[in-house]
């Protein structure tokens, strides 16, 4: 075999420019492994990937997709890693670079990583698709919370965009952490779902004032944390909906990287406003441990075949999506 299935991304733009297709069966470097997907979750990553990132150069085409869980396929020539066979989790972070977004990915019938990057799973060949909820969402999200925010419990977290796949991330997390959760989202059909997820408080965030909503959920006291990775569209509000010493936490901006920020309550408040990128070796681990014991399960809002991957990520771009959205083979859906 030297071709595989793939969802290629041909140029950027829209949708169009993603398509199901073939492509070369990838070869298998030395120190690396190559692994037969059994599951890949979607990300808005992908979606920017497909669109273009200002001042990312890829080369196309291009396979994106990062949250990969499958079985080992092949080891490289002095490879350290997981015999064939194996079931791993593959850790998305290649020395700073990523497999889907830097490298190819996993939206694919194989990919390669290096071997080191293999998290072996004790667990059931169907139960990949949640596994491969955890990387990008879930550790994103317990590195904001635990290793940036340091979150502990009593405290008040306020989640912007808490319907995605971070932000679902955050509420399971922060419940787990004892804190109490704010929810916020532009539906009400999301947030009824959220409250069923476990969220405190539901702000909807239609009318643009969420900032006066959290201040009077608290007591006109503000949120110990705001998660906001929606960024020009919400940042001001965000400062403003902190308590005195609150943190503002951030690992992305959605709706754009320039953002106004009134320094007047960074410094009347003593804010924090801290930065959060990707997530730890650690935190991986962590996760795992928890879904394998049963006290994490992973939201996930749809399973899709990689023939539909163009739906897949439709879920996630028009934002329909509370949770993961999911991508398996064709012949195993």
């Amino acid at each position: 075999m030297s071709e595989m299935r793939a969802a290629i991304v041909a140029r950027h733009g829209g949708p169009g420019c993603l398509h199901y297709g073939t492509a070369p069966l990838p070869a298998t470097p030395a120190g690396w492994m190559r692994v037969r997907v059994l599951a890949c979750a979607v990300n808005m990553l992908d979606v920017f990937v497909r669109r273009g990132m200002p001042g990312v150069q890829l080369d196309l085409p291009h396979v994106p997709g990062g949250d990969i869980v499958g079985v080992v396929d092949e080891l490289g020539e002095g490879s350290a890693g997981p015999d064939p066979g194996t079931l791993v989790l593959v850790d998305p972070m290649v020395n700073r670079k990523a497999l889907g977004e830097d490298l190819p990915g996993g939206l694919a019938e194989y990919v390669v990583a290096p071997a080191g990057n293999a998290i072996r799973l004790d667990a059931p060949a169907d139960h990949a698709p949640r596994y491969a909820a955890l990387p990008i969402a879930y550790g994103t999200a317990r590195r904001m919370l635990i290793g940036r925010a340091a979150v502990q419990p009593g405290e008040t977290v306020a989640v912007l965009g808490a319907a995605g796949g971070v932000g679902v991330a955050a509420i399971q997390l922060g419940k787990q952490i004892g804190a109490r959760v704010i929810a916020c989202s532009s539906s009400r059909a999301k947030l009824d779902r959220l409250g069923e997820l476990g969220a405190d408080e539901l702000v909807d965030t239609s009318g643009g004032e969420f900032g006066a909503q959290i201040w009077r959920l608290t007591g006109r006291t503000g949120a110990d944390v705001v998660i906001d990775y929606i960024g020009a569209d919400t940042w001001p509000q965000s400062i403003r909906a902190l308590r005195r010493g609150g943190r503002l936490v951030t690992c992305g901006a959605s709706s754009g990287f320039t953002a106004e920020t009134d320094l007047r309550y960074v410094w009347t408040r003593e804010l924090s406003i801290l930065g959060s990128d990707g997530w730890s070796r650690g935190d991986l681990l962590e996760l795992v441990s928890q879904v394998r014991a049963g006290r994490l399960a992973p939201v996930i809002h749809g399973v899709y075949p990689l023939c539909q991957v163009r739906d897949a990520i439709a879920e996630v771009e028009e934002r329909r999506a509370v949770g993961k959205v999911v991508v398996v083979p064709d012949d195993t859906r």
